[in-house]
């Protein structure tokens, strides 16, 4: 299994920190949310990962070669442009048309939601029911489908919160980078979503929910400095496994 951490974003909100390091490299109770990220995949045996920064470029790329070597850095250098779409076009060539893993690199969680969600077979996302969140991207179903993924679902019609962590088949791949090519190429739209190539290919490829509680797996969003502080109050003691 390959997988792609998409770290590429500025991430205003939490300056300072982040007028010195990448948001990725911002640390939850003295682990980095990148470190976090990486040891949650090579503990559950993923270890072809793809890294795309942008954004302090030169610090990220740093601390991955000399903590991660195994990692492929991938660099968006017009991450000021463009969204985290095109950071996964740029992955096209090594993960097009194949199984991965895809996450956002500024959520902090588990490793045994990477676990739950490479069980089984078929493309998922991973969700949380518990909580309805105005930022996060939601989703809705028919029946055990996913149907639809944006943040502008309104509370009466979600189903599940998108924690950001998406495991995409072989098929869906192919499917996904088409659209996402259509998009950029085609449309000249750089600056969109990735989950909005998503929605846009729902009735092309089937997609389910994997559904997580705290007995799956804890997570929380991080793009503020209040949203540091509440992660670093659920995963106090946190530890790295592999690391």
């Amino acid at each position: 299994m390959k997988a792609v951490i998409l770290a590429a974003g500025l991430g205003t909100r939490l300056r300072p920190i982040t007028n010195e390091v990448p948001k990725c490299m911002v640390p939850v109770n003295g682990i980095r949310i990148i470190d976090k990220q990486i040891d949650n995949l090579l503990s559950n045996g993923v270890d072809e990962i793809y890294v795309v920064d942008g954004y302090k470029a030169e610090v990220l790329a740093e601390h991955l070669k000399a903590n991660y070597p195994q990692v492929h850095i991938v660099s968006n250098p017009r991450y000021a442009e463009t969204n985290n779409m095109y950071s996964l076009y740029l992955t096209s060539k090594y993960v097009k048309g194949e199984e991965f893993l895809l996450m956002n690199a500024d959520v902090y969680f588990d490793s045994c939601i990477i676990k739950g969600i490479m069980d089984g077979e078929g493309s998922r996302i991973a969700c949380d029911i518990s909580q309805y969140l105005e930022e996060s991207m939601k989703i809705t179903v028919f029946g055990d489908i996913i149907k639809h993924i944006s943040k502008k679902i309104s509370e009466e019609e979600y189903y599940a919160v998108s924690i950001d962590v998406y495991r995409i088949s072989a098929e869906s791949s192919k499917v996904l980078f088409k659209e996402v090519e259509d998009t950029i190429i085609g449309r000249k739209d750089e600056n969109s979503w990735t989950e909005v190539a998503l929605d846009n290919i729902f009735h092309l490829t089937t997609f389910k929910p994997y559904i997580i509680n705290y007995a799956k797996g804890r997570w929380f969003e991080i793009d503020n400095h209040d949203d540091l502080h509440k992660a670093e109050e659920i995963f106090k003691g946190d530890k790295l496994c592999k690391i």
